[in-house]
């Protein structure tokens, strides 16, 4: 069991653990009041809900569940759960506990940070990729219908548990979609290395990863500088995300993503052919490759709509090789001529 602790504007722990036999000892200490939520959805909740409900005894535990995928993470299933949780008698000393991927992460957090303006969120990822991402650092967001994550808090968790058996029932897609991230981490930050990812040692790859996220969300919780860095691929991907109408998973589409982004960085001077080629030869050994489906205008228009916008201009993440990348402003119409 290896423990990272995230000193943002809540200091918490991240423990990673072969196992869930010592959730009941990790949760003791969160836990305030009498009510747990574990808010879930109808996949995970058939796998795992017991097991998280046998950590709880002597709690008062509700499980809510909701249809997993992309398209729960909406406004309907937000006032869905804010709602239950106040027919439930739920109070500020009561516990929300997300159990899932990046969609329950997300939508459980959102509903934690805004019910009673803010209760205990335990985040448990059963996901490589909110493993290595999502549930560590507060992003918090549901989607809207002009695009992804637009409606959102910064909200950090009381604690996160990652537990690595969860990797066993995944689907070997889901095992892609986290290398996706892990992939980002890679041309950011050179703790991760194409070596490393080309070995899968996840129990490694995920506590890098844990490092590299703790680190950055340390120093800019609020993304006004060096968090910028964690959207590597993202720009693009998430408007690929958005087209396919999220029947592709966010992993696959930040890939996707990261092909534009090494395209962007040799097209403006900032990335070597060499540079350029060594990343390809990575991306491509996830099995995804680009995206070729949708016409400039189309991925203009859904990216003018992204958060990171700023006018006619976009700050958009570009990379210097592995282990090295930067925000640069770039105006959206030379973006789309270059991708």
């Amino acid at each position: 069991m290896k423990t990272i602790t995230v000193n943002a504007s809540k200091k918490y722990n991240v423990i990673i653990s072969s196992d869930l036999g010592g959730l009941t000892a990790f949760l003791a200490p969160l836990i305030k009041g009498d009510k747990v939520a574990v808010i879930t959805d109808d996949t995970v909740s058939k796998l795992y809900a017991s097991e998280v409900i046998s950590a709880l005894k002597g709690y008062e535990v509700s499980v809510l569940t909701v249809k997993s995928g992309e398209d729960s993470k909406n406004a309907t299933n937000f006032i869905y759960l804010a709602n239950e949780l106040a027919r439930l008698g739920f109070s500020r000393t009561s516990t929300v506990i997300a159990l899932g991927g990046g969609v329950i992460g997300d939508l459980a957090g959102l509903v934690s940070a805004t019910f009673m303006r803010g209760i205990t969120l335990i985040q448990i990822p059963t996901t490589l990729l909110s493993m290595v991402d999502s549930s560590v650092g507060g992003k918090t967001a549901i989607d809207l219908d002009a695009g992804k994550n637009l409606l959102g808090v910064f909200y950090q968790p009381n604690g996160v548990y990652v537990s690595l058996s969860f990797l066993k029932t995944l689907p070997q897609r889901e095992i892609v979609c986290g290398l996706g991230e892990i992939t980002k981490y890679a041309f950011i930050d050179g703790r991760i290395t194409p070596q490393d990812i080309s070995e899968k040692n996840y129990e490694k790859l995920i506590e890098k990863s844990l490092e590299i996220k703790r680190d950055i969300v340390e120093r800019d919780e609020k993304e006004s500088g060096d968090r910028m860095l964690l959207n590597f691929g993202h720009t693009v991907g998430h408007a690929i995300e958005k087209l396919y109408n999220y029947t592709l998973s966010h992993g696959e589409c930040v890939i996707m993503g990261m092909y534009s982004a090494l395209n962007v960085s040799k097209a403006l001077g900032y990335l070597s052919e060499n540079g350029y080629n060594s990343g390809v030869k990575l991306l491509n050994e996830t099995g995804v490759m680009p995206c070729n489906d949708f016409s400039k205008d189309q991925i203009l228009s859904v990216m003018k709509k992204d958060k990171k916008g700023d006018g006619d201009s976009v700050n958009f993440v570009v990379t210097t090789g592995f282990g090295s990348s930067k925000p640069v402003k770039i105006k959206y119409e030379k973006l789309i001529e270059i991708i």
